[in-house]
């Protein structure tokens, strides 16, 4: 038995992970800064939407929920994309120059404004339940 060889457990991703593995890409900084900072502006604005227990809910109980949520929601997304991309790129260009960095580029700045936009929806909606 040889030691130090590559082990056999199915295809490998560039990463270098095996397939099927998350690590700590699932949790959304992102989305959960995003949270924080609307919270936040929105504190410094109406600081009686935090009256009591409706601030730690807001900020423990809904940044927590916010980071794994949109973690989640955001790591599928950049899968989704990655993989049309990839797929576009091997029927069009057949490899990788700087048009299609560029593309990527604009892709990742469009899925990061979605993110955001859709977070800060989330909460404003939050706070003016909590309201």
């Amino acid at each position: 038995m040889a030691t130090g060889g590559p082990r056999a457990g199915g295809p490998k991703p560039r990463g270098g992970k095996p397939a099927g593995v998350v690590g700590p890409e699932i949790v959304g900084i992102w989305p959960a800064a995003v949270w924080i900072i609307v919270g936040t502006l929105v504190f410094l604005a109406h600081p009686d939407h935090f009256a009591g227990w409706k601030g730690g809910l807001y900020y423990v109980l809904g940044t927590g929920v916010v980071a794994l949520v949109g973690g989640l929601v955001g790591l599928s997304a950049r899968r989704a994309v990655n993989g049309v991309q990839d797929r576009l790129l091997t029927e069009v260009h057949h490899r990788r120059d700087w048009a299609s960095w560029w593309v990527a580029l604009g892709l990742r700045g469009l899925l990061g404004l979605l993110e955001a936009v859709g977070v800060t929806l989330l909460a404003l909606a939050a706070l003016d339940v909590l309201g």
